[in-house]
Protein backbone atom coordinates (compact mmCIF):
# COMPACT_ATOMS: atom_id res chain seq x y z
CA UNK A 1 0.00 0.00 0.00
CA UNK A 2 1.37 3.21 -0.57
CA UNK A 3 2.85 5.57 1.98
CA UNK A 4 0.01 8.32 0.80
CA UNK A 5 -3.11 5.83 1.31
CA UNK A 6 -1.61 4.18 4.92
CA UNK A 7 -1.92 7.79 5.69
CA UNK A 8 -4.77 8.76 5.06
CA UNK A 9 -6.17 5.56 6.75
CA UNK A 10 -4.40 6.11 10.13
CA UNK A 11 -5.37 9.78 10.07
CA UNK A 12 -8.45 9.26 9.36
CA UNK A 13 -9.12 6.25 11.91
CA UNK A 14 -7.55 8.91 14.68
CA UNK A 15 -10.23 11.45 13.60
CA UNK A 16 -13.35 9.30 13.60
CA UNK A 17 -12.69 8.51 17.02
CA UNK A 18 -11.78 11.90 17.82
CA UNK A 19 -15.56 13.29 16.33
CA UNK A 20 -17.29 10.32 18.38
CA UNK A 21 -15.64 12.09 21.49
CA UNK A 22 -17.12 15.37 20.34
CA UNK A 23 -20.27 14.54 19.36
CA UNK A 24 -20.49 13.19 22.74
CA UNK A 25 -18.96 15.64 25.09
CA UNK A 26 -19.32 19.20 22.94
CA UNK A 27 -22.13 21.60 23.01
CA UNK A 28 -23.25 22.04 19.53
CA UNK A 29 -23.84 25.89 20.73
CA UNK A 30 -20.60 26.10 21.69
CA UNK A 31 -19.61 24.83 18.29
CA UNK A 32 -20.99 26.94 16.37
CA UNK A 33 -19.88 29.87 18.17
CA UNK A 34 -16.60 28.96 17.81
CA UNK A 35 -16.71 28.75 13.60
CA UNK A 36 -18.47 32.42 13.69
CA UNK A 37 -15.81 33.42 15.88
CA UNK A 38 -12.70 32.14 13.32
CA UNK A 39 -14.68 32.64 10.34
CA UNK A 40 -12.93 35.28 7.77
CA UNK A 41 -14.81 38.09 6.58
CA UNK A 42 -15.17 37.46 2.74
CA UNK A 43 -15.13 40.26 0.25
CA UNK A 44 -18.66 39.24 -2.10
CA UNK A 45 -18.94 40.48 -5.49
CA UNK A 46 -21.68 39.54 -8.92
CA UNK A 47 -20.49 38.81 -12.01
CA UNK A 48 -23.00 39.59 -14.47
CA UNK A 49 -23.12 37.20 -17.04
CA UNK A 50 -25.30 35.72 -19.96
CA UNK A 51 -28.20 37.93 -18.28
CA UNK A 52 -27.37 36.32 -14.72
CA UNK A 53 -25.87 37.81 -11.63
CA UNK A 54 -23.52 35.23 -10.09
CA UNK A 55 -22.78 36.01 -6.47
CA UNK A 56 -19.33 34.71 -5.26
CA UNK A 57 -17.48 35.17 -1.96
CA UNK A 58 -13.42 35.53 -1.37
CA UNK A 59 -11.71 35.04 1.90
CA UNK A 60 -8.66 33.49 3.54
CA UNK A 61 -5.48 34.18 2.74
CA UNK A 62 -5.08 36.83 -0.10
CA UNK A 63 -0.82 35.12 -0.34
CA UNK A 64 -2.34 31.50 -0.26
CA UNK A 65 -3.49 28.87 -2.76
CA UNK A 66 -6.48 29.50 -4.60
CA UNK A 67 -9.44 27.08 -3.64
CA UNK A 68 -12.55 27.20 -5.46
CA UNK A 69 -15.60 25.73 -4.00
CA UNK A 70 -18.69 24.81 -6.01
CA UNK A 71 -22.29 23.79 -4.13
CA UNK A 72 -24.61 21.43 -4.37
CA UNK A 73 -28.16 21.19 -6.01
CA UNK A 74 -30.59 23.88 -3.87
CA UNK A 75 -27.82 24.83 -2.12
CA UNK A 76 -25.80 27.80 -1.75
CA UNK A 77 -22.02 28.66 -0.66
CA UNK A 78 -23.28 27.95 3.02
CA UNK A 79 -23.18 24.29 2.16
CA UNK A 80 -19.42 24.58 2.71
CA UNK A 81 -19.51 26.74 6.65
CA UNK A 82 -18.76 23.30 8.84
CA UNK A 83 -15.26 23.78 7.03
CA UNK A 84 -14.85 27.22 5.63
CA UNK A 85 -12.58 28.57 8.79
CA UNK A 86 -10.34 25.82 8.25
CA UNK A 87 -10.34 26.12 4.78
CA UNK A 88 -9.87 30.04 4.76
CA UNK A 89 -6.72 29.11 7.19
CA UNK A 90 -4.99 27.75 4.51
CA UNK A 91 -6.13 28.86 1.26
CA UNK A 92 -7.69 31.57 -0.79
CA UNK A 93 -11.05 30.85 -0.79
CA UNK A 94 -13.54 31.44 -3.75
CA UNK A 95 -16.94 30.38 -2.90
CA UNK A 96 -19.88 30.66 -5.76
CA UNK A 97 -23.42 30.65 -5.58
CA UNK A 98 -24.24 28.42 -8.95
CA UNK A 99 -26.82 29.90 -11.26
CA UNK A 100 -30.39 30.24 -9.90
CA UNK A 101 -29.06 29.33 -6.39
CA UNK A 102 -28.61 30.91 -3.64
CA UNK A 103 -27.65 35.18 -4.38
CA UNK A 104 -27.51 33.91 -7.63
CA UNK A 105 -29.96 34.74 -10.39
CA UNK A 106 -31.12 32.38 -12.83
CA UNK A 107 -30.58 34.45 -16.15
CA UNK A 108 -32.19 32.69 -19.16
CA UNK A 109 -30.15 29.84 -20.76
CA UNK A 110 -30.58 26.50 -20.01
CA UNK A 111 -29.26 24.88 -16.51
CA UNK A 112 -26.79 22.61 -17.82
CA UNK A 113 -23.48 21.11 -16.04
CA UNK A 114 -21.77 22.67 -18.93
CA UNK A 115 -23.38 25.57 -17.89
CA UNK A 116 -22.28 25.84 -14.40
CA UNK A 117 -18.55 25.16 -15.80
CA UNK A 118 -18.90 27.71 -17.97
CA UNK A 119 -20.04 30.19 -15.08
CA UNK A 120 -17.41 29.17 -12.66
CA UNK A 121 -14.58 30.16 -15.32
CA UNK A 122 -15.99 33.45 -16.00
CA UNK A 123 -15.67 33.89 -12.50
CA UNK A 124 -12.31 32.43 -11.77
CA UNK A 125 -11.39 34.66 -15.23
CA UNK A 126 -12.81 37.95 -13.11
CA UNK A 127 -10.90 37.06 -10.16
CA UNK A 128 -7.50 36.20 -12.09
CA UNK A 129 -6.56 32.80 -10.95
CA UNK A 130 -3.84 31.71 -12.48
CA UNK A 131 -3.89 28.11 -10.63
CA UNK A 132 -6.70 26.79 -8.28
CA UNK A 133 -7.86 23.53 -6.89
CA UNK A 134 -11.78 22.50 -7.23
CA UNK A 135 -13.66 21.68 -4.06
CA UNK A 136 -17.24 20.23 -5.10
CA UNK A 137 -19.90 18.54 -3.19
CA UNK A 138 -22.89 16.99 -5.35
CA UNK A 139 -23.73 19.28 -8.28
CA UNK A 140 -20.55 20.96 -7.34
CA UNK A 141 -18.62 18.36 -7.75
CA UNK A 142 -20.12 17.36 -11.49
CA UNK A 143 -19.35 20.99 -12.44
CA UNK A 144 -15.74 20.00 -10.50
CA UNK A 145 -14.96 17.01 -12.76
CA UNK A 146 -16.22 18.88 -16.21
CA UNK A 147 -13.50 21.86 -15.54
CA UNK A 148 -11.00 19.89 -14.41
CA UNK A 149 -10.99 17.01 -17.75
CA UNK A 150 -10.75 20.69 -19.70
CA UNK A 151 -8.46 23.02 -17.83
CA UNK A 152 -4.82 23.01 -17.15
CA UNK A 153 -4.71 25.04 -14.33
CA UNK A 154 -6.56 22.47 -11.63
CA UNK A 155 -4.15 21.76 -8.98
CA UNK A 156 -6.78 18.99 -7.47
CA UNK A 157 -9.84 17.73 -7.36
CA UNK A 158 -12.09 16.84 -4.40
CA UNK A 159 -15.56 15.69 -4.47
CA UNK A 160 -18.05 15.12 -2.14
CA UNK A 161 -21.20 12.86 -2.85
CA UNK A 162 -20.86 13.68 -6.68
CA UNK A 163 -21.69 11.44 -9.36
CA UNK A 164 -19.21 11.64 -12.44
CA UNK A 165 -21.13 9.46 -14.81
CA UNK A 166 -25.02 9.69 -16.14
CA UNK A 167 -25.61 5.97 -16.30
CA UNK A 168 -25.16 6.09 -11.72
CA UNK A 169 -27.81 8.46 -11.35
CA UNK A 170 -30.89 7.22 -9.72
CA UNK A 171 -32.72 8.57 -13.27
CA UNK A 172 -36.56 7.49 -11.92
CA UNK A 173 -36.37 9.56 -8.41
CA UNK A 174 -34.53 12.44 -9.85
CA UNK A 175 -37.43 12.42 -12.66
CA UNK A 176 -40.07 12.34 -11.00
CA UNK A 177 -39.11 15.05 -8.20
CA UNK A 178 -41.56 17.55 -7.00
CA UNK A 179 -41.66 20.53 -5.59
CA UNK A 180 -43.73 19.27 -2.84
CA UNK A 181 -40.55 16.82 -2.59
CA UNK A 182 -38.21 19.22 -1.96
CA UNK A 183 -40.60 20.91 0.89
CA UNK A 184 -40.72 17.79 2.47
CA UNK A 185 -37.11 16.49 2.04
CA UNK A 186 -35.01 19.12 2.18
CA UNK A 187 -36.98 22.00 4.13
CA UNK A 188 -34.06 23.83 5.29
CA UNK A 189 -32.39 24.53 2.16
CA UNK A 190 -35.64 25.61 0.50
CA UNK A 191 -36.36 28.28 3.62
CA UNK A 192 -32.46 29.36 2.76
CA UNK A 193 -33.20 29.72 -0.69
CA UNK A 194 -36.56 31.86 -0.43
CA UNK A 195 -34.58 33.78 2.45
CA UNK A 196 -31.22 34.74 0.20
CA UNK A 197 -32.11 34.46 -3.64
CA UNK A 198 -33.00 37.61 -5.04
CA UNK A 199 -36.23 36.23 -7.17
CA UNK A 200 -36.58 32.57 -5.88
CA UNK A 201 -38.84 30.86 -8.28
CA UNK A 202 -38.80 27.50 -7.13
CA UNK A 203 -41.18 25.80 -9.20
CA UNK A 204 -38.57 26.82 -11.90
CA UNK A 205 -35.70 25.60 -9.84
CA UNK A 206 -37.16 22.17 -9.11
CA UNK A 207 -37.58 22.21 -13.19
CA UNK A 208 -34.66 22.90 -13.88
CA UNK A 209 -32.83 20.21 -11.74
CA UNK A 210 -34.88 17.82 -12.75
CA UNK A 211 -33.99 18.61 -16.04
CA UNK A 212 -30.42 18.86 -15.01
CA UNK A 213 -29.98 15.52 -13.46
CA UNK A 214 -31.44 13.24 -16.15
CA UNK A 215 -29.42 15.33 -19.11
CA UNK A 216 -27.80 12.73 -21.11
CA UNK A 217 -26.51 14.77 -23.55
CA UNK A 218 -22.96 16.41 -23.36
CA UNK A 219 -23.61 19.21 -22.00
CA UNK A 220 -24.50 16.97 -18.70
CA UNK A 221 -22.42 14.27 -16.62
CA UNK A 222 -18.90 13.83 -17.90
CA UNK A 223 -18.40 10.45 -18.14
CA UNK A 224 -15.50 9.29 -20.06
CA UNK A 225 -14.13 12.77 -20.32
CA UNK A 226 -13.33 12.38 -16.80
CA UNK A 227 -10.08 10.26 -17.59
CA UNK A 228 -8.61 13.73 -19.16
CA UNK A 229 -8.20 14.79 -15.54
CA UNK A 230 -4.50 15.24 -14.77
CA UNK A 231 -4.74 16.65 -11.17
CA UNK A 232 -5.01 14.45 -7.75
CA UNK A 233 -8.19 13.31 -7.24
CA UNK A 234 -9.77 12.51 -3.88
CA UNK A 235 -13.89 11.44 -4.62
CA UNK A 236 -15.70 11.33 -1.04
CA UNK A 237 -19.03 9.33 0.06
CA UNK A 238 -21.56 8.94 3.21
CA UNK A 239 -21.35 5.14 3.42
CA UNK A 240 -25.32 5.80 3.49
CA UNK A 241 -25.30 8.29 0.82
CA UNK A 242 -28.61 7.22 -1.47
CA UNK A 243 -27.84 9.44 -4.12
CA UNK A 244 -24.25 8.00 -4.93
CA UNK A 245 -23.37 3.96 -4.79
CA UNK A 246 -20.47 2.62 -3.14
CA UNK A 247 -20.08 1.12 -6.95
CA UNK A 248 -20.78 4.40 -8.24
CA UNK A 249 -17.45 5.88 -6.86
CA UNK A 250 -15.39 2.61 -7.24
CA UNK A 251 -16.17 3.16 -10.73
CA UNK A 252 -14.02 6.35 -10.69
CA UNK A 253 -10.95 4.03 -11.20
CA UNK A 254 -11.90 2.55 -14.25
CA UNK A 255 -10.99 6.37 -15.83
CA UNK A 256 -8.73 7.28 -12.72
CA UNK A 257 -7.07 4.37 -11.85
CA UNK A 258 -4.93 6.96 -9.51
CA UNK A 259 -7.92 8.83 -7.73
CA UNK A 260 -8.26 8.42 -3.93
CA UNK A 261 -11.66 6.71 -2.54
CA UNK A 262 -13.02 7.67 0.77
CA UNK A 263 -16.24 5.88 1.96
CA UNK A 264 -16.76 8.39 5.85
CA UNK A 265 -18.58 6.14 8.18
CA UNK A 266 -21.83 7.86 10.54
CA UNK A 267 -22.72 10.65 6.97
CA UNK A 268 -25.13 9.83 4.23
CA UNK A 269 -25.44 12.55 1.50
CA UNK A 270 -24.04 15.73 3.27
CA UNK A 271 -20.57 14.46 4.69
CA UNK A 272 -19.61 17.97 5.27
CA UNK A 273 -22.09 19.05 7.18
CA UNK A 274 -22.46 15.36 9.13
CA UNK A 275 -18.53 14.47 9.63
CA UNK A 276 -16.75 17.33 8.83
CA UNK A 277 -13.64 16.47 11.18
CA UNK A 278 -13.53 12.96 9.20
CA UNK A 279 -13.40 15.08 6.15
CA UNK A 280 -11.14 17.28 7.08
CA UNK A 281 -8.53 14.99 8.59
CA UNK A 282 -8.28 13.30 5.04
CA UNK A 283 -8.52 16.88 3.35
CA UNK A 284 -5.01 17.38 5.08
CA UNK A 285 -3.36 14.75 4.03
CA UNK A 286 -4.59 15.41 0.67
CA UNK A 287 -3.24 19.01 0.74
CA UNK A 288 -0.49 17.56 2.65
CA UNK A 289 -1.21 20.70 5.62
Amino acid sequence: MPATRRTLLKTTAAAVLSALVQSTFAAPNGIASSLNRNRSNPMTATLHYQNADLFYQLGGKADAPAIVLLHGGLGSAEDFAPLLPRLQAHFRTLAIDTRGHGRSTRGDVPLTYAQTADDARQIIEAVGLRQFHLFGFSDGGVTAYRIAAADARVQSVLTVGAQWHSRDTPREMMASLTVADVHEQMSEQVAAYQKLNPRPDLDALVADLRRLWTDDTAAGFPNENTANIKAPVLAVRGEDDFLLSAKALNGLRQVLPAAHLMNVPFAAHEVIKEQPDILWAAMKVFYKL
